[in-house]
């Protein structure tokens, strides 16, 4: 099946790099750790089907061919529960394309840093002005070019 966003975005155990994206809890990356579970549930099933919805219109048509998908568009077209139609679909892809997990895993990780992206973004706008945590906020940023995750929710959150 395809992993859900909690597994990917706050599974240490994936890598002992404390710092890789990979080890970093997306809600510490957002600044939104004090969210209640169940709207921590719903960004969770939110952000997967951005990605599933992604790797459909943009992964799938490039990964099968003609004949292939034209199944997944037969399996589309026969259900309309959603739940059940991902099933099937990631049933059928699975015996077609034997890193189907590692791909979702990297879409998973491509959002996370795109979303990372946008809070700095949006930081540098909200603190346009204010030089001292500009200068934070640049740190925050050389850390991310260095891949240094852990760190660049540290400082994230410290201006916040």
């Amino acid at each position: 099946s395809v992993p859900k966003p909690a597994s990917l975005v706050d599974s240490s155990e994936a890598t002992p790099d404390q710092e890789s994206l990979e080890a970093q809890n997306i809600f510490e990356l957002l600044g939104a750790s004090k969210g209640s579970d169940a709207e921590k549930e719903a960004f969770l099933d939110e952000l997967q089907q951005v990605i599933w919805e992604d790797f459909v219109a943009n992964d799938i048509p490039l990964l099968l061919t003609h004949d292939e998908l034209a199944q997944v568009q037969e399996i589309q077209a026969k259900t309309t529960d959603l739940a059940k139609q991902q099933e099937e679909i990631v049933t059928f892809l699975e015996k077609l394309i034997p890193d189907l997990e590692d791909i979702m895993l990297e879409k998973a990780l491509e959002l996370k840093r795109e979303m990372v992206n946008e809070r700095l973004a949006g930081l540098r706008t909200h603190l346009a002005g204010q030089t001292d945590k500009l200068a934070k906020l640049n740190e925050a940023e050389q850390a991310m070019y260095q891949h240094k995750w852990r760190s660049v929710a540290q400082k994230l959150n410290a201006l916040s």
